[in-house]
């Protein structure tokens, strides 16, 4: 099932888009308007000789552009930067205006990876994000001097597959050393302190948002109130990077890791905007190979930047004017079923074209059953207004099949 819970500013649907239009050009961002892109290999970090892939749009002439920095996976002990789901990521956001980095890291062996003491395997960890930090930091330096590859430091994104995911959800939801569990403070203070040793020192590494794919935290409690953004993705089966809190590779690392069953709870309680798609009863990452699945992370990941970029819908004071949804089934055949977590009182849904399929100006509760409506197969938009009028209406999308 697909769940979206989404915080948008009223009159998201088709008056969303509009607003969006004026400040992005019609088609950024969201289709491939430029056909081609050029790669370039840069070494980011010095003192560990580090590379990354640099892809930009050719033709772009922004001025300031939004950045994607993305992780490959491999349990901290293998994989590259060449990995087929990070270069296809880098490679269809480049050609949507991005600019898109694909990064080398350092990587542990199996034997520190699998060590009885808990700070091996979290040194492994600690160290690539480090160099995870590194790259965010050459970057800004860029912006700040040469300025050779245009980036708008107002947006910059970070995350990654797999063990890339656990590198960058911790650059984005550590704050500082004093937010970390102890294991990590002093591993981390072991490796060049909070920002780590990894080169570009004095400048930041402040990030918007976080491009989770199967990747996890060491405790939900690191998210706090109106936290950064996410979007994430994750199967309910995954051993390897557990999909509640357990200890990855099936239990073999000493390391507990929390994946998307324990952090989404975590999001709506402290009122994070977010997206996620939960793989019911697939293993770890099951976008890999997977044509279909891997297009619904591309299409997910491109609304979620979307919003952030053009609408700047996470600027908005969000606190205490939430609500979570859950519709489901979704895709459905028929019936459909929404609960949230505040009192609903109108349901409508429309086609794309904004024509009106289906409305309920009378419902209320936190639960509500929207009958087979025997409509046409298709994409619609369900829009759910709240009593509480504080409460920011919501704007989900529905597959009839």
């Amino acid at each position: 099932m697909i769940k979206i819970l989404q915080t948008l500013l009223l009159g998201l649907g088709i008056a969303v888009s509009n607003a969006a239009l004026a400040q992005c050009p019609t088609g950024r961002y969201l289709t491939d308007l430029f056909p081609t892109f050029t790669k370039t290999t840069v070494t980011y970090s010095t003192p560990h000789n580090l590379q990354m892939d640099i892809y930009q749009p050719d033709g772009d002439t922004y001025a300031a552009r939004p950045l994607i920095i993305l992780a490959h996976g491999g349990s901290f002990v293998g994989g590259s930067r060449d990995e087929a789901t990070i270069v296809e990521l880098c490679e269809r956001f480049a050609k949507r205006g991005y600019v898109t980095a694909s990064i080398s890291y350092r990587l542990g062996t199996m034997a520190s990876l699998l060590s009885a003491d808990s700070t091996v395997p979290m040194g492994v960890v600690v160290r690539a994000i480090s160099d995870g930090k590194a790259a965010i930091r050459y970057f800004v330096k860029d912006a700040a001097t040469s300025n050779t590859y245009k980036i708008d430091t107002n947006n910059i994104f970070v995350g990654g597959n797999s063990a890339g995911a656990v590198l960058y959800m911790h650059v984005v939801y550590l704050g500082s050393i004093a937010e970390c569990p102890l294991v990590i403070a002093d591993v981390m203070t072991a490796n060049g302190g909070f920002e780590g040793n990894s080169g570009n020192d004095g400048y930041t590494t402040k990030t918007k948002a976080a491009i989770n794919l199967a990747g996890a935290l060491i405790n939900p409690s690191v998210i706090g109130p109106s936290d950064k953004p996410s979007v994430n993705f994750h199967g309910t089966a995954d051993n390897t990077v557990p999909y509640n809190c357990g200890n990855p590779l099936s239990g073999l690392v000493k390391l507990q890791l929390c994946g998307l069953g324990q952090l989404e709870p975590a999001y709506v309680a402290n009122s994070v905007y977010h997206m996620s798609k939960i793989y019911t009863g697939d293993g770890h990452v099951p976008w890999t190979g997977n044509a279909v699945k891997f297009n619904t992370v591309d299409s997910l990941t491109k609304e979620f930047l979307y919003n952030l970029v053009c609408t700047n819908v996470a600027s908005v004071n969000i606190t205490n004017i939430l609500a979570s949804i859950h519709l489901y089934p979704n895709p459905s055949k028929g019936q459909v079923n929404i609960t949230t977590s505040t009192g609903i009182a109108a349901i409508t849904i429309t086609e794309l074209t904004s024509r009106l399929v289906y409305e309920d100006k009378t419902a209320h509760g936190n639960s509500y059953t929207i009958p087979d409506m025997h409509i046409a197969k298709g994409l619609y938009l369900v829009r759910i207004k709240f009593e509480d009028e504080n409460v920011t209406p919501v704007v989900t999308r529905l597959i009839i099949e």
